[in-house]
């Protein structure tokens, strides 16, 4: 039953990335559009959307699923709990911008002469404290469930970090298009994947049995 829903939740997220690309392209109508009310709503480099929201969504609930199992774990309690509360604080990130506002750290701190991504500055830093949390958590997962945590960083910061950069780079160079459209979206779907591989390693870190009543009953593996 997991594994079923977390293609259905893939699919989701999939199935968002497309619309966003698809409805401009191939919908010629003022509401899909420029910035028609149908185009921002589905549009993945807008905020305050059903794009926002899923990723809002699926960080929220890895969040609780590594508390669950922190709650549940007999070792490495503290590890699931730091990541579920790093995974708390970039949902809600995700939900408000916080990373858009630090604009002005990276500007008082470097300046360019193009390139448009001042929040990476800082932001790099703020990535490798992320990455040194689930790190602590990964080396202590073993086989498959701490590939699967690796493999969840990995996508998260390289999409959020790297093809925020490719981006910035993009639009120095004065690259609008097909590009800089395909690598926009790739950025979000790969954020999602790595969630989901994240949320992965944390039922795979659980067993989850049924009773003969019907009523499941999950303990630590």
């Amino acid at each position: 039953m997991t594994r079923r829903i977390g293609w259905w939740l893939l699919g989701v997220s999939v199935a968002l990335s497309l619309l966003s690309m698809a409805i401009p392209a191939l919908i010629d109508h003022p509401l899909t559009t420029e910035r028609g009310e149908i185009r921002v709503y589905f549009d993945v480099f807008s905020e305050g959307n059903l794009p926002t929201w899923w990723s809002t969504a699926l960080l929220a609930l890895t969040a609780v699923s590594h508390a669950i199992a922190g709650a549940l774990a007999t070792r490495f309690r503290l590890a699931w709990f730091t990541s579920a509360a790093v995974l708390a604080a970039l949902s809600l990130d995700d939900h408000t911008s916080l990373h858009e506002r630090l604009e002005r750290v990276g500007q008082a701190w470097v300046t360019f002469e193009r390139f448009p991504g001042y929040w990476l500055v800082p932001g790099i830093f703020a990535g490798l404290a992320v990455a040194v949390a689930f790190g602590v958590l990964a080396v202590k997962l073993t086989g498959l469930t701490r590939w699967c945590m690796i493999g969840g960083v990995a996508f998260l910061l390289g999409s959020a970090l790297g093809m925020e950069l490719v981006q910035g780079l993009l639009v120095a160079e004065g690259e609008s298009g097909p590009l800089y459209v395909l690598v926009l979206h790739a950025e979000e779907l790969g954020e999602n994947l790595g969630v989901l591989l994240m949320l992965t390693a944390a039922i795979r870190s659980l067993d989850i049995t049924r009773t003969p009543d019907g009523l499941s009953v999950v303990t630590r593996a």
